[in-house]
Formats: structure tokens, C-alpha cells, sequence
């Protein structure tokens, strides 16, 4: 039976209302769909590009540590090395002291002052006249007057003209340093001197045997006011006793020059 228009009118309206509603929901349906795919697609994307850093970070810390443990075994290897290749037994310096010895070896060397080289006077020669300014020398560190160096230095020009001797009667002797040898008795040095001044070490020695002479002289009662030749003889008690007087205006010369 056919419906009337109307109702058949209102019918097609529902149908269609029906038809557009279901075109609706698929739509929404769809769009859902869509958007929770793109959702899940965007965390699991999210998810994957973050998982990599903390594995990332992981072998950077291992790598880290087995760097550490690389050094520390390379250290350990060069301290092996360095206790190998330094066997000294001395200690080593700390570190808080190297500074300090760096300052001390950089700081320049205080050198000794040269000795004074005075110029031969009286036709000596330099090595004569070096031993008369030893003598001169050695009286000047006893504080005594410069009568005492005439007296030391006239004798030292009669015994052996200020020559070092060693003696061929003294094997001894032979082996020092010496300026010449003599022969008279067992004397040996500037002022001619027997073992019992001395052993032939300290004799043959200028400086020790200057000292040894001015000791003997200054225990001669009034030496001072003794001509010089007296007093030299006193102390050396020679055969020639008044040989020492040639020598005393020589003696005067040097000891101006020196002192």
C-alpha cells in the first residue's frame, strides 16, 4: 500500500536525517582513528628516539671509567718505569721542596774570592814571592807586628831563598809538592826545618811551616827589640848565625810591598 506524500515525505526526511547521521559517525569514527593512530605513532616515535640516550649515556660512563682505568694503569706503568730507571738510593725530593731547590739551583754560585797576586820586588821571582807573601800572610792571622815578618822573611832567604825544598836525604819529601831539593841533613821546606819542627807534611807545607816559625819566635824573651839576625839565629840556631843580616833590607822591601 502506498503511503500517502506526506508520509512518505517524512519518511525520506528520516532516512536521509538517518543517512547523514551514519556518514557523521563514520566520519568522527575515522577521525579518531586517525587521530589516535597519529597519537600512537608519535609516542612510539617519541618512545624509539629516546630509549638511544640513556644506552648512550651508559657507554659513555663505561667509556669514561675505562679511560679512568686506562690512566691509572698507564700511571702505575710510568711509575714503574721511573723506579726502574732510577735505582739511586738517595731520596727523592718532595714536591713542596722542588721549588726550593729549583731557586737554589738557579741562584749563582758564590765564587772565592781570587787571591791577591802581588808583583815580585828585590829581583825575585813570582813563585819566591809568592811564598813571602804566604809567610806574611800567616803572621798577619797571628796579629803580629811587622817586625816578626822581616824576621821570618830574612830567614826564609837564607835557608832556601824562599824555595819550597824537598830534601834527597828525605824520600818523603820527594813525593810533595816541592820548588827544588837539597840535601842538608834531613831540612826540608822554606826555612829548612828538622823532624823534630814537625812530620815532612806539615814542613813541606808553607803556610804550616810559617806558623810553626812565628810559635818558636814569639817565645824568644824580647825578640822585638833583637837585631835581626840575632833573632832569627835564636829560633834556627845555625851554623852561620850572622847570615841572616844580608838578607835584612830585602826582607824590609818585600814585607812595604806586601803588608
Amino acid at each position: 500500500m502506498r503511503l500517502p506524500h506526506a508520509a512518505r515525505y517524512r519518511q525520506r526526511f528520516r532516512h536521509g536525517r538517518q543517512s547523514a547521521a551514519r556518514k557523521r559517525i563514520r566520519l568522527y569514527s575515522a577521525a579518531v582513528v586517525i587521530a589516535f593512530s597519529a597519537i600512537a605513532a608519535l609516542f612510539v616515535s617519541t618512545s624509539l628516539g629516546s630509549k638511544p640516550a640513556p644506552v648512550a649515556q651508559v657507554d659513555t660512563v663505561q667509556q669514561g671509567d675505562s679511560g679512568r682505568t686506562a690512566e691509572a694503569e698507564n700511571r702505575a706503568s710510568r711509575g714503574g718505569q721511573r723506579t726502574d730507571a732510577q735505582p739511586s738510593p738517595q731520596p727523592s725530593a718532595s714536591a713542596g721542596a722542588q721549588p726550593a731547590q729549583s731557586a737554589a739551583a738557579a741562584a749563582p754560585a758564590t765564587a772565592s774570592p781570587s787571591p791577591t797576586v802581588h808583583t815580585p820586588v828585590g829581583g825575585l821571582t813570582q813563585a819566591e814571592m809568592n811564598n813571602a807573601v804566604t809567610i806574611i800572610k800567616v803572621g798577619q792571622q797571628a796579629n803580629l807586628p811587622q817586625r816578626a815578618f822581616v824576621v821570618a822573611i830574612a830567614t826564609a832567604l837564607q835557608e832556601s831563598h824562599l824555595h819550597n825544598l824537598a830534601n834527597s836525604n828525605v824520600p818523603e819529601s820527594l813525593k810533595l809538592p816541592n820548588e827544588g831539593v837539597g840535601s842538608d841533613h834531613d831540612s826540608v821546606g822554606l826555612f829548612q826545618q828538622r823532624p823534630n819542627w814537625g812530620t815532612v807534611a806539615e814542613l813541606m807545607n808553607p803556610a804550616e811551616a810559617a806558623r810553626r816559625f812565628y810559635a818558636a819566635l814569639v817565645q824568644v824573651q824580647g825578640w822585638e827589640q833583637m837585631a835581626v839576625t840575632v833573632a832569627a839565629q835564636t829560633v834556627q840556631v845555625s851554623a852561620y848565625p850572622d847570615a841572616y843580616a844580608q838578607w835584612q833590607t830585602l826582607a824590609g822591601q818585600i814585607v812595604s810591598a806586601v803588608a
